[in-house]
């Protein structure tokens, strides 16, 4: 028999005798919270309710899930011999793995609302080995510039889950909107949270419609335990001291003096303004990461760090006074200084703080885990030489607001380009000088900017099925990643993302609905010049 197309590639996957046929009566037994985890994912794919048969150490259900804690974490066995199908799982993730696995083995219609209505299953006898490459294996989320409401953000989640994505990075501040809940600071509910209108690069006029919305508290916490329970932890993202414009509008009295109050921003880019680093401007940042982390467990928080523009600093009087100060040879290093406070305020309350490759322009930051992103840049050697850990994001490779291909028939999306081969290119692992460089490598994160994602729709058509690409890259080893057969095992897996209402890419181009036509989102002229070679 040909074997099942799994993605992202299992390590081992061999075929055994016989099949297996779930029914309205077959049965799950063994680890409880496991078992829940499997009927999570199977129960809404198959129709069937997959009853508990036993408890903990029972074997009698037609699918048996065990802990096995001597596996590494997040790894799984799934195997089907006779009329059962056993799983071994080394925690609550690994379980909700392998019935990601188990789902794939399945027919097209397990993709389907309630299995497009079967009762009857085949599950092709095989044994799968599998585990992660890499523990860090995210995909970054950005609402701050189009607002997702909170069903979006959970049909983000459960995409993710499909494909063994761990981590959702969630870009919750910008230049453009707050989209985090303040109980002590309500302004940034009121004001920081909307925008007048929304205006890009190349358009001479803005759309004059009001854009926004934010997440309460509560919103959040129900996010976070939705993607809990099915393996995913959340990476809060607050930006500071930069991209920081829709917050100053709401309290500028934490802005650089000297300079007019910004507004929260209606078009995309680098906005000048900035954080100013005195004693009160560190307490409200303070505060405001107190709420996020009475939100947010996970131990990994983001706290921007990227494109900071040092220009209000240099001029102002009072940011030289500041720096002087605090002892710092300008006002150039306020950044430096005021990394290094946060990470001692995060740390000290047992998080570790992830920040964009930036921080460590002035040198390195320690204890800070840097995002590297800037593929035009020598940040992430940097940082490897520094001793500090990495999460490889380079533009090049994993910046999916970039145009899916050079047709012409794209819709108008930020520029550049990076075809799903390219995407499936990428080693993570290829920056390590050595053993020890590359144990500092945590894994691999791909980002979805928003600034041309005014839907969720878009924002898939961007993400699928590069991301699937991705996840491979993250997951898999590399001996086993090989683009002729990756294609063909995707073929057959778009299939499974169209049944489950995914506004998917294909293989072949984009449909007619999906092209930017004639009108106002068509790929301008100055975007049909550029090449991948450009990017390069």
């Amino acid at each position: 028999m040909s074997l099942p197309a799994i993605i992202p590639a299992p390590q081992d996957i061999t075929a055994t005798e016989g099949a297996l046929t779930l029914s309205p009566d077959s049965t799950i037994s063994g680890e409880p919270t496991y078992a829940d985890a499997l009927r999570r994912i199977l129960t809404p794919a198959t129709g069937l309710p997959l009853r508990q048969a036993g408890g903990v150490d029972s074997a009698d259900g037609t699918i048996v899930v065990f802990e096995d804690t001597s596996l590494e974490p997040e790894h799984y066995t799934l195997e089907v011999a006779g009329d059962q199908l056993t799983i071994t799982a080394a925690d609550l993730a690994a379980a909700n793995w392998a019935a990601q696995t188990l789902r794939q083995l399945l027919d097209t219609e397990a993709y389907l609302p309630a299995g497009g209505g079967r009762t009857d299953w085949q599950v092709p006898g095989v044994k799968v080995v599998d585990g992660p490459r890499y523990s860090w294996r995210s995909l970054h989320f950005d609402p701050a510039r189009y607002f997702k409401p909170v069903p979006e953000v959970l049909r983000f989640i459960d995409q993710m889950a499909m494909h063994k994505y761990n981590v959702l990075h969630f870009h919750l501040t910008e230049d453009q909107g707050w989209r985090f809940e303040s109980k002590k600071y309500p302004k940034l509910n009121e004001i920081s949270s909307w925008r007048r209108e929304s205006k890009n690069h190349l358009w001479e006029e803005g759309d004059g419609t009001p854009e926004g919305g934010y997440y309460t508290q509560d919103q959040l916490r129900g996010i976070v335990a939705y993607a809990a329970a099915r393996g995913i932890n959340v990476m809060p993202e607050i930006e500071f001291p930069g991209h920081v414009s829709a917050a100053l509008a709401a309290y500028p009295e934490y802005a650089v003096p000297g300079f007019p109050t910004p507004e929260p921003a209606p078009r995309w880019g680098i906005m000048d303004d900035v954080l100013n680093m005195t004693d009160e401007s560190m307490q409200f940042v303070y505060d405001i990461w107190t709420e996020v982390l009475d939100i947010f467990p996970f131990t990994h928080v983001h706290i921007g760090g990227d494109e900071a523009p040092r220009t209000q600093w240099l001029e102002s009087e009072h940011s030289k006074k500041l720096a002087a100060e605090r002892g710092l040879p300008g006002p150039d290093h306020l950044q430096a200084w005021f990394t290094a406070q946060l990470r001692d305020f995060l740390e000290a309350r047992g998080r570790t703080v992830v920040a964009w490759d930036e921080v460590i322009d002035e040198g390195p930051a320690p204890g800070v885990v840097i995002h590297a992103w800037r593929a035009r840049t020598d940040a992430a050697k940097r940082a490897l030489e520094a001793g500090q850990q990495i999460i490889q994001a380079p533009t090049t490779y994993t910046y999916f607001d970039y145009y899916p291909s050079t047709s012409n028939d794209e819709r108008y999306f930020i520029g550049g380009d990076l075809p799903l081969e390219k995407a499936y290119s990428f080693d993570p692992g290829a920056d390590a000088a050595n053993e020890e460089q590359a144990s500092l490598i945590l894994g691999t994160s791909a980002q979805l900017w928003a600034e041309y994602s005014p839907t969720f729709r878009i924002t898939e058509y961007l993400a699928w099925p590069r991301a699937c690409a991705h996840a491979e890259v993250a997951w898999s080893a590399p001996e086993k990643k090989d683009w002729a057969d990756f294609e063909a095992r995707l073929t057959r897996h778009i299939a499974r993302l169209e049944a489950n209402g995914i506004n998917v890419r294909p293989l072949a181009g984009p449909h007619p609905w999906q092209q930017g036509g004639t009108g106002l989102w068509r790929r301008p002229d100055s975007h049909r010049k550029e090449t991948e070679a450009a990017l390069d």
